[in-house]
């Protein structure tokens, strides 16, 4: 018994961990947002024990600014934020098509499953996961597993401004699959200039996709 109360106490900040840190990727990027440890609490069906050392581990991570005794402050993502992460973007994914181009494997990379997927999702969360796994698996193929750890560092921020990216315009998700078929082609043509094209014509879409008005009233 005692054993099982120990693994509940341990597991129970994961669950707040988990739980805040979903709300933090399904909050629009341009959006600010203050929850109160009750808040987190009822949410997460946790007492404000297991709350209190979340909201420590997100800190430390730089997901929050934590008010002690009070709760969480999510800060909204800048322009200028959003600018360097697409253009951080650019410069990593650049080279790895480059590389995967040489290395003439992106037949088996499984990136027309993903694909695939992304065509059934409806769900934006999980309709931008997929696109992270895709371009996540060019990442992975290139074998610089620094940028590989870098890229994997703004993952959380790549979710928040995609889900904002594909709520903003109802036609953005054909669009998005629409450029990952493209890059593919290129990468089967093993032709880097094309594949080069194909990256940064989908990060700039993306990106004035996120720079698009939000209407709420369309979703």
């Amino acid at each position: 018994m005692t054993s099982s109360r120990d693994d509940q106490r341990t597991l129970a900040p994961d669950r707040a961990y988990r739980w805040l840190h979903q709300t933090i990727l399904t909050t629009p990027r341009e959006q600010e947002l203050f929850l109160t440890e009750t808040e987190i609490a009822e949410g997460s069906g946790l007492s404000r024990t297991p709350v209190r050392e979340a909201l420590l581990r997100l800190e430390s991570e730089g997901f929050i600014k934590r008010i002690p005794h009070k709760g969480a402050y999510i800060p909204a993502m800048t322009d200028r934020e959003v600018a360097d992460v697409m253009d951080a973007r650019l410069v990593v994914e650049e080279h790895a098509v480059g590389r995967v181009c040489a290395a003439g494997i992106a037949g088996d990379l499984g990136l027309d499953t993903l694909i695939a997927k992304q065509v059934d999702e409806t769900d934006p969360v999980k309709f931008i996961e997929l696109d992270l796994a895709f371009h996540t698996a060019i990442l992975e193929a290139a074998g610089n597993t620094v940028l590989l750890d870098f890229y994997r560092s703004i993952r959380d921020r790549q979710i928040r401004m995609g889900i904002r990216a594909v709520m903003v315009l109802e036609q953005r998700r054909t669009q998005v699959i629409a450029e990952h078929r493209a890059i593919v082609e290129a990468l089967l043509a093993k032709d880097p200039e094309q594949a080069h094209d194909a990256v940064r014509l989908h990060l700039e879409a993306t990106l004035r996709s996120i720079a698009h008005p939000f209407n709420p009233r369309n979703h």
